[in-house]
């Protein structure tokens, strides 16, 4: 029996500076009575909600997010709150929203733990209801020990502050490609900012921590030796092609019932969620990782990202940016010599790392 959960976060948000004391905000948000008993720390920009043991280090990363979207693009002004809790209600959200806040509704590794830990009760109990109580309970705690050894790799605190700092990425991205008001009706049927999928992933991935960069090129590296594939969508595809998970999130942002919220899923949902989705994510996300390498280190140029970002928002597109600015940057004047020079370098890389 497999089991596997995928967390889908429902919004995107980021804080940035040091944590300070129960103030400011939270005092305004307690007295409101939309925070209940729940712990609060507000920082530079920012809010922490919530009990998790880790709240204090959440808060370090994204000072370190902040930093690193100021270098790749531009200085964010975006005041957000990361609540720990799988849901954020409606009366929160709306007091968040009030004070310019955008809520991210985070699942903390001990909360997983426990949400998987009765699923997985929950099913095998429905599956042997036959069964004599004594062997239910044995398969019950088999059941429950292979999920353990087959653990999400959110439960290594490096990677949660990773994944952290990803959500935080398309949060900043939506402010600086779209302004401050989200929501309009273009963007209804988009994974994150009217940009191209492709650009708000890379805002994401480019603010992952080194955890979860090494996770993308093993991945990369294991796929190179399995098959020998280097990159696992042509270029004109990768550019044009909606986000894997667009359609499945869609989808599950219908079960929200007026608040914001995390949606975990494991086993059968799981696979069905991935299926829905028409692709593999994580093979979106590791060819993102490797372009956006590609991209800095042809260029030199840390903050190539948010020129050609700038191009697509005054109307162009990457085509259009190489022809005018791709060979002043190192890069090719064409999308065909670019998809050949990126496949070139990708292939050295994992080459190189494989042996």
């Amino acid at each position: 029996m497999r089991f596997k959960a995928i967390p889908v976060a429902a919004a995107f948000v980021a804080i940035a500076g040091s944590a300070q004391a129960d103030d400011g905000p939270c005092n305004e948000w307690r007295e409101a009575g939309v925070i209940g008993d729940l712990q609060c720390q507000t920082a530079d920009g920012g809010a922490v909600i919530g009990g998790a043991a880790r709240a204090t280090e959440y808060a370090q990363v994204f000072p370190r997010a902040f930093a690193a979207f100021a270098d790749y693009f531009a200085p964010s002004e975006q005041k957000v709150a990361l609540v720990v809790q799988p849901e954020v209600s409606a009366e929160l959200t709306a007091a968040l929203a009030a004070d310019g806040y955008k809520p991210l509704p985070w699942i903390d590794n001990e909360t997983k733990a426990a949400m998987l830990r009765d699923r997985i009760v929950a099913q095998v109990e429905a599956q042997t209801a036959s069964l004599p109580e004594a062997q239910r309970a044995a398969v019950v705690q088999q059941a429950l020990a292979k999920a353990e050894g087959a653990a999400p790799a959110h439960a290594d605190p490096e990677m949660e502050d990773g994944a952290i700092a990803h959500e935080i990425g398309h949060l900043l991205f939506n402010r600086y490609f779209d302004g401050p008001e989200t929501g309009s009706a273009d963007r209804t049927g988009r994974y994150g900012s009217s940009a191209p999928d492709w650009l708000d992933e890379t805002a994401a991935v480019a603010l992952e921590n080194d955890a979860q960069t090494r996770s993308r090129y093993v991945a990369a590296r294991e796929a190179y030796d399995a098959d020998g594939t280097v990159l696992a969508f042509p270029l004109d595809t990768y550019l044009s092609m909606e986000h894997p998970l667009l359609q499945s999130a869609q989808a599950l942002k219908t079960l929200k019932r007026g608040s914001t919220g995390a949606v975990m899923l494991s086993g059968d949902e799981a696979d069905a969620f991935l299926e829905a989705s028409g692709g593999n994510p994580a093979v979106f996300y590791r060819q993102t990782r490797m372009f956006i390498d590609y991209l800095m280190e042809t260029s030199g140029d840390p903050r190539i990202l948010n020129s050609i970002a700038q191009a697509y928002r005054d109307g162009g597109d990457l085509s259009g940016w190489l022809t005018q600015s791709g060979g002043e940057n190192g890069l090719p004047e064409t999308l065909e010599a670019l998809e050949t020079e990126f496949e070139a370098w990708a292939k050295a890389k994992l080459a190189d790392a494989a042996a």
